[in-house]
C-alpha cells in the first residue's frame, strides 16, 4: 500500500465527489499566489524598463556626472575633460516637454552636443540610417528636432512637418528634421523622446550655460574605480558621479515603499487561503473518519495517512500555484500602468512597454504556496493519523474537541500576543537611527498581532455565540435559536471560517484607516504651507516638481500680478539636490511674504525664528526625516552644494513636510536664486481680491497667457482634488489584494456551510418532516453565515484599527521620518462590517440553497 495507490485510488474519487470544495480551496491559495506574482511582476518589470531607458541613452558611457536638478555650470566640462584618461565628456540635457496640440502627451526632450555626441550614442534614421544628417545645419538650426518614428506616427507627424511644444518659453515651434529608428537613445522611455542639440535647448527651458550631466567615456585600459576617484577629485563637492546603472537606486528607493507594503498585504492573503486549506483538510478528516479507520485496519501507518492528506494537499496547492501564475500574469497587465503612473507623478518618468518577469521568482512564489497549504495542512493531517481504527470505522459525528479548542492553541495565542507587544516595546525603545526603527520590524509585530487574534478566534466565537444565544436569537425566531445552536455545536471549524474573515477585515480597516491618516495629514500639511486661492502651473496639473512638470520663468510672477482680482502673487520653486550620497528636495519660496499668511506645522523652533533668521539669508529650515537622519536641531549649520560650490546654512527650525522620504529643505527663494543662478518656478500661486469670483479670474489668467503657453490654473479646492486621486492611484493596488482577501475569506464561509450542511443532512430531513419548510431551512443557513461574518467583522475591524496605526508607524514615519496623527476612519469601520455581514450573507446562499432542496426520504436514509 504505497502513497502513489492511495492518491490514486482513494483521493481521485473523493475529489470527485467534493469537486465544490476542492476548486474552493485551491482557488484561495491561487489568488494568494497570484497577489505575490503581480508584485514581483510589476516591480521587475519598473526596474527593467528604467534601466534599459539609461542604457539606451547612456551609451557608450562609462561614467556620469550629475548635480542639482536646476543643471549646473557648462564649464565643468573642460575641468571634466582634462582628467586623464578621460576620451570624450559631453553635455547631456534631460527635460520635459509636451505636445501643445494633437494629444498633449508628455515626453522627454535629449538634449545632446550633435557635432561629437554620435562619439558615445548612436542615432539612426528612418530613411537611410545614417547618423544625424548634416550635423552643422542641425546646430545652426536652433528649431530643429528629432522624433522616434513611434512618437511620430502616433501622432500623425511627417518630416519637414512644424510642431509645437510648450517649453519654460512658452509654445515654440519647432520642425521635424528626421525620425529615429527604435535604436540607441530612441527606443529609451518607450520610444516617448526627442533629441535636440544641447544648446537650443538650453535656451528655450531656461537653462542658458547650464546642462544637466556629463556623460563620459574613457581612453582605452581605463580604470573604473581609478577614473571615478579622479573625476571626483576634480569636482566641487555636491556633484554626484556614478555609472549610468547606478541611477538605478532612484527607482529601486522610490518603489521600496510600494514593495514593502504590497509585500504585507500579499502575505497575508496567502495566510488567509492556508486557512481555506486547513478547514478544507479539517472538514476531509472527519467526513473520511471510516475511510481513514479501514486503511489503519488492513495495515496503513500513521506516516501513510499523514502522506495521503499531505499529499492530496500538495497536487492541490501545486495546481492552484501553477494556476495562481497565470492569474498572477493578468493582474501585474492591469496594475504596472497605475504603478508607472504614480512614479511619473510623483518622482521620476517610468514607461514599462513590456513586462518582465524571472523564472527563478516564479518557482519561488510557487514554492512558497506549496509549503504554506502544507504547513496549513500538517495540523489536521496528524489529527487523522491518531485516530485510532476502531473508533474510526464508527460513523461518529464531528468533534469540538480538535486542536483549535486545546490549551496548545490558547498558549501560542498569548504568546504571540506578547511577542507582539515586547517587540514593540523594543521598537519603541530603541533610536531613531537603530535598526530596529524599520518598517520590517513593524511588519514582524503587525503579523504576530494578526496571527495571535486569528488564533484567539474559538475563544471568541464561543463568547459571541452565548451572547448571541441569550440575548439577540430570540428575536430571530426557530431559525435564529437553531442557527445559534448549530454554530456551537462546532465551534473548531466555525472558527477557521471566522479567522479566514477576520484576516480580510482586518487588513481592510487597517488599510483604510492609514489612507484616511494620509489624506487628512496632507491636507493639513498643504493648508498650512500654502494660503493660495489659485495655483497656476504647466506640463501638469500639479507641477510639483514632478517629472512631467515644466517650469516657468520668474518673470510669470509679476505678470500674473498684473491681472484684473489678483491681490498678490508668489512664486514657488523645487528642485532636488545631492547631498551625502541622497538626493534631498529643495524648496523655495518668498519666506517674508508667506509666512504672514501661512502657519507651517514646526516641530522645533518658532515663526519668529523663521521669519527673522531666512529671508535673503543663508538659513534654512529641514522637516522632521532629515533631522532625524542626520542629527540636526535648531542653530546648527549644513554645507549644501552650489553651482559655485559648497555654501554653508543655517537651520533655523525644523518642520513637519510629507514631500520626500529622502528629506526635505526649505529656503528662501532669493537665496535660491543668489547661489543657484536660477530663475524658473514652478507653481505660481496667487491670492484674489475679497469679493472676486475665482471663475472669472481664472478666466483672465487663461485669456492672458493662452496663446504663449498651456497653463493648469487650479483653485485650491481643485488642487486637492488631485492629490486625492493621486492617492487613490497609490492605493489602488493595495486595495485590489484586500479584496481578494475577503473574497477568499467568502469562500472559507462556503466550504464551512457546506461541510454543515452534508454533515446535518439527516437532522434537515428531521426539520422537513415536522414542519420546517424550505424557506426556513435556508433561512437557518444564511443567518448562520451572517453570524460567522460578523464574529470575523467585529474582531477584524478592532484589531484593523491597531493595524492603521501601525501602518502609519511603520510605513510612514519610518520613511518620511514625520510625525502623522492616525485618525480613525469610522466610515470604513462601519462599511467593513457591513460588508463582512452582507459577504458572508452571499456566501451562505449556495449552501442554503443545498440544503433547501434537500428531499425529506433521501435525507432520513442518510448516513
Amino acid at each position: 500500500m504505497t502513497i502513489i495507490n492511495l492518491l490514486r485510488r482513494i483521493s481521485l474519487k473523493h475529489v470527485r465527489y467534493q469537486k465544490a470544495r476542492t476548486i474552493i480551496a485551491a482557488f484561495g491559495i491561487c489568488l494568494g499566489v497570484a497577489s505575490m506574482v503581480s508584485i514581483d511582476i510589476v516591480n521587475e518589470s519598473v526596474l527593467r524598463s528604467f534601466e534599459e531607458s539609461i542604457n539606451r541613452v547612456a551609451g557608450r558611457a562609462a561614467l556620469q556626472v550629475t548635480g542639482a536638478d536646476s543643471g549646473f555650470p557648462e564649464d565643468m566640462i573642460d575641468r571634466i575633460q582634462r582628467v586623464p584618461g578621460v576620451e570624450f565628456a559631453l553635455p547631456i540635457i534631460e527635460t520635459t516637454a509636451h505636445f501643445s496640440e494633437g494629444t498633449g502627451r508628455s515626453f522627454m526632450i535629449l538634449g545632446v552636443d550633435s557635432l561629437q555626441d554620435h562619439q558615445i550614442r548612436s542615432y539612426k534614421l528612418t530613411d537611410d540610417g545614417a547618423d544625424i544628417p548634416d550635423p552643422l545645419m542641425f546646430l545652426a538650426k536652433s528649431d530643429s528636432i528629432l522624433l522616434t518614428k513611434k512618437m511620430a506616427d502616433r501622432e500623425g507627424i511627417r518630416i519637414d512637418q512644424a510642431i509645437r511644444i510648450q517649453t519654460v518659453q512658452g509654445i515654440k515651434t519647432f520642425y521635424v528634421r528626421g525620425l529615429l529608428n527604435p535604436d540607441g537613445p530612441a527606443g529609451a522611455s518607450g520610444g516617448d523622446i526627442a533629441v535636440m542639440d544641447v544648446y537650443a535647448v538650453q535656451k528655450v527651458f531656461g537653462k542658458e550655460g547650464k546642462i544637466d550631466r556629463v556623460d563620459i567615456s574613457f581612453l582605452p585600459n581605463g580604470n573604473l574605480d581609478v577614473m571615478k576617484e579622479r573625476i571626483q577629485s576634480a569636482l566641487p563637492e555636491g556633484y554626484y558621479v556614478d555609472t549610468p546603472m547606478g541611477r538605478t537606486r532612484q527607482i529601486e528607493n522610490a518603489t521600496l515603499r510600494f514593495r514593502k507594503s504590497m509585500g504585507m498585504v500579499s502575505f497575508m492573503a496567502l495566510f488567509v487561503g492556508m486557512y481555506l486549506i486547513y478547514n478544507t483538510v479539517a472538514i476531509s478528516v472527519v467526513q473520511r473518519r471510516k475511510e481513514i479507520g479501514i486503511i489503519r485496519a488492513l495495515g496503513g501507518t500513521r506516516g501513510q495517512v499523514i502522506g495521503l492528506f499531505l499529499g492530496e494537499t500538495t497536487v492541490l496547492s501545486g495546481i492552484a500555484s501553477l494556476l495562481g501564475i497565470g492569474l498572477g500574469i493578468v493582474f501585474a497587465k492591469l496594475t504596472v500602468g497605475v504603478v508607472a503612473q504614480n512614479l511619473t507623478d510623483l518622482i521620476v518618468r517610468a514607461t514599462v512597454t513590456e513586462l518582465s518577469f524571472s523564472w527563478s521568482n516564479f518557482g519561488f512564489d510557487a514554492a512558497i504556496g506549496i509549503a504554506a497549504s502544507l504547513g496549513a495542512a500538517l495540523v489536521p493531517a496528524f489529527n487523522g493519523a491518531n485516530i485510532a481504527p476502531i473508533s474510526a470505522i464508527r460513523s461518529l459525528p464531528y468533534s469540538a474537541d480538535g486542536f483549535l479548542l486545546g490549551n496548545k492553541i490558547k498558549f501560542l495565542s498569548l504568546f504571540c500576543l506578547l511577542a507582539a507587544l515586547v517587540t514593540f516595546l523594543i521598537y519603541m525603545g530603541a533610536g531613531t537611527s537603530s535598526e530596529l526603527r524599520s518598517s520590517s520590524v513593524i511588519f514582524t509585530i503587525i503579523a504576530l498581532l494578526l496571527l495571535g487574534v486569528s488564533l484567539s478566534t474559538p475563544a471568541f466565537l464561543k463568547l459571541f455565540m452565548r451572547a448571541f444565544h441569550n440575548r439577540v436569537a430570540s428575536r430571530f425566531g426557530a431559525s435564529g435559536r437553531l442557527a445559534g445552536l448549530n454554530l456551537q455545536k462546532n465551534i473548531s471549524r466555525n472558527a477557521v471560517a471566522v479567522a479566514a474573515v477576520f484576516f480580510g477585515i482586518a487588513l481592510s480597516v487597517g488599510s483604510s484607516g492609514m489612507v484616511h491618516s494620509v489624506r487628512i495629514s496632507l491636507y493639513e500639511y498643504f493648508d498650512s504651507i500654502i494660503s493660495a486661492d489659485i495655483l497656476i502651473s504647466s506640463g501638469n496639473s500639479l507641477s510639483m516638481g514632478s517629472s512631467a512638470s515644466i517650469p516657468m520663468p520668474i518673470a510669470m510672477v509679476k505678470q500674473v500680478e498684473k491681472i484684473p482680482g489678483i491681490l498678490s502673487a508668489e512664486p514657488f520653486r523645487k528642485v532636488y539636490v545631492n547631498y551625502q550620497g541622497r538626493r534631498i528636495l529643495l524648496e523655495m519660496f518668498d519666506v517674508a511674504f508667506r509666512m504672514k499668511s501661512c502657519p507651517f506645522m514646526i516641530s522645533k523652533g518658532s515663526r519668529e525664528d523663521m521669519i527673522r533668521l531666512m529671508p535673503g539669508q543663508d538659513n534654512i529650515v529641514v522637516d522632521e526625516g532629515f533631522a532625524v537622519r542626520h542629527h540636526i536641531s535648531p542653530g546648527d549649520s549644513i554645507m549644501l552644494p552650489t553651482p559655485g560650490g559648497p555654501r554653508r546654512f543655517g537651520v533655523a527650525a525644523i518642520v513637519v513636510a510629507y514631500d520626500s522620504d529622502a528629506g526635505t529643505i526649505l529656503m528662501d527663494i532669493n537665496t535660491f536664486q543668489r547661489y543657484w543662478q536660477d530663475n524658473l518656478v514652478d507653481i505660481v500661486e496667487a491670492r484674489v481680491k475679497p469679493g472676486t469670483d475665482l471663475a472669472q479670474v481664472r478666466e483672465a489668467i487663461l485669456r492672458r497667457f493662452g496663446s504663449e503657453r498651456k497653463l493648469f490654473v487650479l483653485p485650491a479646492h481643485e488642487f486637492k482634488e488631485e492629490i486625492r486621486k493621486i492617492l487613490d492611484r497609490m492605493f489602488l493596488v493595495s486595495n485590489a489584494v484586500n479584496i481578494i482577501s475577503l473574497i477568499i475569506a467568502g469562500f472559507g464561509i462556503i466550504v464551512t456551510l457546506l461541510a454543515s450542511v452534508l454533515e446535518r443532512t439527516r437532522e434537515i430531513g428531521v426539520l422537513r418532516s415536522i414542519g420546517m419548510n424550505r424557506s426556513q431551512v435556508a433561512g437557518v443557513v444564511i443567518i448562520e453565515s451572517m453570524l460567522l461574518g460578523a464574529a470575523g467583522g467585529l474582531l477584524g475591524a478592532a484589531t484593523g484599527i491597531l493595524v492603521g496605526w501601525l501602518n502609519v508607524e511603520g510605513f510612514f514615519r519610518i520613511d518620511f521620518g514625520a510625525s502623522m496623527s492616525y485618525h480613525i476612519h469610522v466610515v470604513s469601520i462601519v462599511f467593513a462590517m457591513g460588508l463582512a455581514v452582507a459577504l458572508a450573507a452571499l456566501a451562505g446562499l449556495y449552501p442554503a440553497w443545498r440544503a433547501a432542496k434537500t428531499k425529506i426520504v433521501d435525507a432520513l436514509a442518510y448516513e
